[in-house]
Formats: structure tokens, C-alpha cells, sequence
């Protein structure tokens, strides 16, 4: 592979740029800051970056200054081939396209695939193998890090910690840290992890013995505790029977009582419903009775009956004074008068027998009417007198309105009989009240509500006869009563005595330790899982220590063999003739060259030594063997297709000889692969092949 063109485009220091390559030998000649890294970077960004991507070292190829991306243009020839790379970053596009076509072959992510098939070292290998750059050369002429540990690394792909003599260094660290404590003693705090979970399966293995024990102790607890649980239940069991008899004669006993209180009241509504419908029912027939009496009457007081009593006892004498002061045969006729008067005297006397005071008007009437009669007699007065007769016509008219014609005795007698019946009926609505403690009109609610509670306690005492009937059985006598009491006695000690041996067993269960077997038996298996772990892990580290020596030898083996042979014919010719063998150690990377007897000889040097570390060697014979075993590796990795290499001032301590010598190699190098030399020295512009000032 070699590169035909490069375009940049506000990339680092350029705005735009387009440099082409020879497929030989070029020389980039800038001044410092002048564009050669940026250069350098963009043909690596080109290679191996894709223009969607925004890591931090992509982002930092942007030129300074300038708020957008960039865009990168590469022509590449790949073996018999020509193809044009067009990455866009701005954009996130790329594509390819072979030469001399304008319509894209490959794009997006295919150009990446495309080229991951085609190039055959990926971007740090590149860089390792093919890019000899500055910043390596002062880390090689101060000795740090060997040569040979150099090389690992760029063949490794490691570098820093990640080199392989520093990862096996750090696998071999780790496996000392998880096998301390078991090849040499050490504390418990820093015991590492194999030896942790020995000690732990250990402890955890003598945990689950005594939890194991432990269960098996609380299992028979638990078993004899169950056993009084039983017997308590069963005692629980009789006892409840026992107390539920004993509950249930004394309810049948009670409902015996209820029983009879509710008869003796049942009793006591209906006796009382019963007067109150007797002395209802002479209500209704008073009532009836009254039905035939005015309506007049009815709607008059007491004083109202004296009233209308003494009208008619005076209406009747006016009558009969007119009738004997008219008349010839007065004094005949008037032989009503006395007869009037002993009538008044026995109505007052009957009167005042029923317990009315009031009636004893009628015999002072009797008198009163007696004595008019003999002052009439006496005196000849005669009682015709329009007065009288005025008076006797409104009485007349009076009664009429109230007694509808009838005549003055049955007035009389109507008024007598009414006040007969307003005592009777006055007395039997007192009866009533007192009995019912309200009206008539009250005492018929009374009597439905009586009749509802009557009914009631009908029904709770069938109920209660019932109930009765239903415990009947429970109907104990005293010896039974008794005998019932001791058994309940007897079973409830037994009970207590259960209990407490129970809350024994309780105590000595609650005093076992806790232990959980499960989850002691968890751990353990978390433990042992966690020993076998760390025992995979060492068996891992120590698969992982024999594969690196492994990969090691046969790298070494690979070095030693294929590239003494080409460093060295680099070295010789570099030094003219003063080193002309290099050898590698197989086991230990170790780089050595040998100086050649003839070129010492002939500077009359003493005697050299069989072989040179390059590290006792000055800093221009250091970065020389650097630089000739940088040329072999590129060879040695070119299988196929041939790789480009770039070298960034690698002729700064060569001496004016050894620097015309590597230059005449690099051309020669330069046949079969191309080379960039970039460089801040005009002294390059005679080097030859492709010059490119930037």
C-alpha cells in the first residue's frame, strides 16, 4: 500500500491543503509548527477513523479557530488498484470510489469494512510498526524502556502497564494477592481471597455440625410442645363440652324464669284488656242510649239542667195560679197546688239520695210553692196578672225550643231521665280513665296496643316453651349439678398444669441458639462456590502466565530467527561497518549487537567485548539500532502488502556519516516501500526522491 494524495481540509494548521506522494522516497520539509504532524495525523485520521464518529481525539483534529469539522481526502493505491477515500466529518458521510469512476463503490459504514479487510495492521500497530516517531526516540536513548521491552510492546499492542512484561508482572501480583496466607503466613486482614474462603468453608463446615444439632434439639422441642398442644386441645375440647352443659342448664333454668314472668304478664294484659272492653262496651250502650235525648241537652252545663228544671217547676205554677184565679171552680182546681208541692218535696228527697246536692231545689221549690199557695189563699190575690201570663208565654216558649212540644211532665221527666244519664255515663268514662288512664277515644288505641302486647308475649312465650323443649335435656338435678362442677374443676387443674409444662418446653426452646441451617447451608455453598472461584481464578492466572510465555517464545523464537538477519545488515550498513550482528535472547527480548574486529582494528581501538547492550552505547548508536530494527519490523510485518512508514526526524544525533549512510538506506528502502521522512533540516532537500515543502 502506498499513498498517491492527501487533501486536508480545516484539519489542525490547514484550511486547506492537497499534498501529493511519490511511492518512493519523500521528504516533508516545514519548519516547526509548520504542519508536519498535522499532516501526519490527518493521513491517519483518513486511514482508520470513521467520519461519524465524535471521540475527544477525533473532535481534536479540527483546525484552531474554526467552529465546524473537517474533511478529509485520500488517494490509495491497494495492490494492483487505485481508490479515492472522501471523508466528510462535518457531514458524519464517507465513501470510496476506484479511479477514474465518479459514482461511489462503497459508503457509510462499508468503507470501514471495506478497508478493515484490505489494510492488514489496524491503527495501533500502524502507528507502532510504521510510524517512527519523535517522542519515541529520547525514551530509547535515555534506556528507558529496553529495547527488547520496546518491541514487545509494539508488537504486544501494549503500552505503559499494559506491556506484556508488565502484564504478566501484574497477573503474577495477582495471584500471590489470592494465594496469600496459604504459601506464606500473613494476618488475617490481609489474607487473600483463596485463603479467606478455606477459613471461611472451614468455620461455616463446624456451623452447620452445631446448627445440624441445634435442629435437631429444637425439632424434639418442637415435637414435645406439639404433643401438649394436643393434650391441651383435647382438654380445651371436653372443657368446652362441659361448660357449654353447665351454660345450658343454667339457660334452661333462666328461660324457666322467663318463661313465667312472661305468663304472669301476658296474664295481667289481658285482665286488664278485658275491663277495659267491658266498661268500653257500657260506654257504647250509654252512648246509645244518648242518642235519644235533644241535642240541646247534651250541649248544657249543670247550672244550664237547674236552669231549664227551675222553669219548668215555674212555668207549672204560673199555670196553675192563672188557672185557679180564672176559673169558678178555682178553689177546686186549686187542690193541684199541695198535691205540686208534696211531688216537688219527693223529687228533692229522691234527688238528694243519688248524691246530688242540686236536687234539694226541688223540695225548697215544694215549699216555697206551698207557702205562695197559702199566702194565696189568705190574701185572695189572684195570679191572672199580664205579668204572669207574659212570663208563663216565654216559658212556654223556652221549653218548646228544647222539648219539641211535649208537655211540661214529660219535659220534666225528659230532663230528669238526661241527668240520670249524663251521672251514669260521667262515672263510667272516670272508670275508664282510671283503668285505661285516658279517654274512651284513647282507650281503643289502648285496647289494640294491649291486644298487639298481649299477642307478643303469646308468641315469646312459644318461643321460650320452645327453647325449653330444645334443652330440656340439660335439666340437671343438684348431685348431677355438682358432679358437673368437679369434672370441670378437675379438667381445668389438669390444664394448668399442661400450660406450665408447656411454657418449660417454651423457655428452653427460646434459650437454643439461633442458628438458620438454611442459611447457614446458603453460605457455605456461597463459600465453597466462592473457593472454587478462586481456584478457577488461579488456575486462570496460571494458564494466563504459561500463554504469555508461551505467545513470548514464540514471538522471541519468531524475532530471534527473522530479525537479527535484516537489523543487523541495517545496523552494519548504518555504521559503516561497526556493528554488523545483532542478536535477540529468546527468553528475554534481550537486544544485543556485536562490533565487528576489523572496523576496531583498524581504528586501533582495544580489543571489544563478544557482545553490546545498545543501552551502554552513546544516543546516536541507540537510536541507529532503534532505527534498524524499526526497518526490519516493517519488513518482517509487510506480508502481502507492503507498508509505508513515516519517520519523524529520526537523524537528529547521527553524525554527518551515519546520516548520509541512512539516508543512501532509506532510499534504497524506499524500492519497495514508500517512505515519508518528515523533517525541519533544509539539509534534506538533496536527500532525493519526492521533496514537499510545506
Amino acid at each position: 500500500m502506498w499513498i498517491e494524495r492527501v487533501a486536508l481540509e480545516n484539519v489542525l494548521l490547514f484550511k486547506e491543503t492537497s499534498v501529493d506522494l511519490a511511492p518512493g522516497l519523500n521528504v516533508v520539509l516545514s519548519p516547526n509548527e509548520g504542519g508536519k504532524s498535522s499532516l501526519f495525523r490527518g493521513i491517519m485520521a483518513g486511514l482508520y477513523m470513521g467520519a461519524a464518529s465524535r471521540k475527544s481525539d477525533v473532535l481534536a483534529l479540527a483546525r484552531w479557530g474554526s467552529d465546524g469539522l473537517f474533511k478529509i481526502e485520500l488517494d490509495l493505491r491497494l495492490g494492483d488498484c487505485s481508490y479515492r477515500l472522501v471523508r466528510d466529518f462535518g457531514a458524519k458521510e464517507q465513501a470510496m470510489f476506484r479511479s477514474g469512476e465518479r459514482k461511489e463503490f462503497r459508503k457509510g459504514k462499508g468503507v470501514d469494512e471495506f478497508l478493515s479487510e484490505r489494510l492488514p495492521l489496524d491503527q495501533n500497530l500502524f502507528l507502532r510498526v510504521c510510524g517512527v516517531r519523535h517522542e519515541e526516540l529520547p525514551l530509547i536513548g535515555g534506556g528507558e524502556p529496553a529495547f527488547g521491552e520496546r518491541i514487545e510492546e509494539i508488537l504486544g499492542g501494549g503500552w505503559g502497564n499494559a506491556t506484556p512484561e508488565k502484564v504478566r508482572q501484574t497477573v503474577e501480583s495477582k495471584k500471590r494477592e489470592l494465594r496469600r496466607g496459604i504459601d506464606h503466613p500473613a494476618n488475617e486482614a490481609n489474607r487473600g481471597a483463596l485463603k479467606r474462603f478455606m477459613d471461611e468453608v472451614e468455620r461455616l463446615e463446624g456451623d452447620a455440625g452445631r446448627a445440624s444439632a441445634l435442629a435437631s434439639r429444637r425439632e424434639g422441642l418442637l415435637k414435645e410442645i406439639s404433643g401438649f398442644d394436643s393434650r391441651l386441645r383435647l382438654l380445651d375440647v371436653g372443657l368446652d363440652v362441659q361448660r357449654t352443659k353447665k351454660e345450658k342448664a343454667w339457660e334452661y333454668r333462666e328461660l324457666g324464669k322467663k318463661e313465667r314472668f312472661l305468663r304472669e304478664k301476658a296474664e295481667a294484659v289481658r285482665k286488664r284488656f278485658r275491663r277495659i272492653d267491658e266498661l268500653l262496651k257500657v260506654w257504647d250502650e250509654l252512648a246509645a242510649e244518648g242518642k235519644r235525648f235533644p241535642g240541646v241537652l247534651a250541649s248544657e252545663t249543670e247550672a244550664g239542667l237547674d236552669e231549664l228544671r227551675n222553669d219548668l217547676v215555674r212555668e207549672k205554677l204560673l199555670a196553675q195560679e192563672l188557672l185557679e184565679g180564672g176559673s169558678s171552680g178555682g178553689r177546686k182546681a186549686q187542690l193541684w197546688r199541695p198535691v205540686l208541692a208534696a211531688v216537688l218535696a219527693l223529687a228533692g228527697i229522691a234527688g238528694a239520695i243519688l248524691w246530688k246536692p242540686i236536687a234539694l231545689v226541688l223540695p225548697a221549690a215544694g215549699l216555697a210553692f206551698a207557702a205562695w199557695h197559702l199566702a194565696a189563699r189568705r190574701g185572695g190575690i189572684k195570679a191572672a196578672s199580664s205579668k204572669k201570663r207574659d212570663e208563663l208565654e216565654k216559658l212556654r216558649e223556652r221549653r218548646a225550643e228544647w222539648s219539641s212540644d211535649r208537655p211540661i211532665e214529660e219535659a220534666a221527666s225528659l230532663v230528669a231521665e238526661y241527668a240520670s244519664w249524663r251521672e251514669k255515663a260521667k262515672e263510667i268514662e272516670t272508670r275508664i280513665e282510671e283503668a285505661a288512664g285516658g279517654r274512651p277515644s284513647e282507650a281503643r288505641a289502648l285496647l289494640e296496643t294491649l291486644d298487639a302486647e298481649y299477642g307478643a308475649a303469646a308468641l315469646d312465650m312459644r318461643v321460650f316453651e320452645e327453647s325449653r323443649a330444645e334443652l330440656e335435656q340439660f335439666d340437671l338435678g343438684g348431685d348431677e349439678s355438682l358432679m358437673l362442677d368437679r369434672a370441670i374443676d378437675a379438667g381445668e387443674r389438669e390444664r394448668e398444669r399442661i400450660a406450665v409444662d408447656r411454657v418449660s418446653k417454651d423457655r428452653e426452646l427460646a434459650a437454643l441458639e439461633r442458628m438458620d441451617v438454611a442459611e447457614i447451608a446458603e453460605r457455605l455453598e456461597c463459600a465453597k462456590e466462592g473457593l472454587q472461584s478462586a481456584e478457577r481464578k488461579v488456575l486462570v492466572l496460571e494458564e494466563i502466565l504459561a500463554t504469555l510465555d508461551e505467545a513470548r517464545r514464540r514471538m522471541s523464537g519468531f524475532l530471534a530467527e527473522r530479525l537479527p538477519p535484516l537489523a543487523g545488515a541495517h545496523i552494519c550498513r548504518i555504521t559503516g561497518g561497526r556493528y554488523d550482528t545483532l542478536f535477540i535472547d529468546p527468553m528475554t527480548m534481550k537486544i544485543e549487537v556485536e562490533p565487528a574486529a576489523e572496523a576496531l582494528e583498524s581504528a586501533g581501538s582495544s580489543p571489544a567485548p563478544a557482545r553490546v547492550e545498545p543501552e551502554a552505547l552513546s544516543q546516536g548508536a541507540r537510536d541507529q539500532i532503534y532505527l534498524a530494527v524499526r526497518l526490519a519490523l516493517v519488513e518482517l510485518m509487510s506480508r502481502g502488502e507492503r507498508q509505508p512508514i513515516f519517520l519523524d526526524d529520526p537523524f537528529v544525533h547521527f553524525d554527518p556519516a551515519r546520516r548520509e549512510r541512512a539516508v543512501d538506506l532509506m532510499r534504497d528502502f524506499a524500492r519497495t516501500h514508500q517512505v515519508v521522512i518528515f523533517t525541519c533540516d533544509p539539509g534534506y532537500r538533496d536527500a532525493g526522491g519526492c521533496l514537499i515543502e510545506l
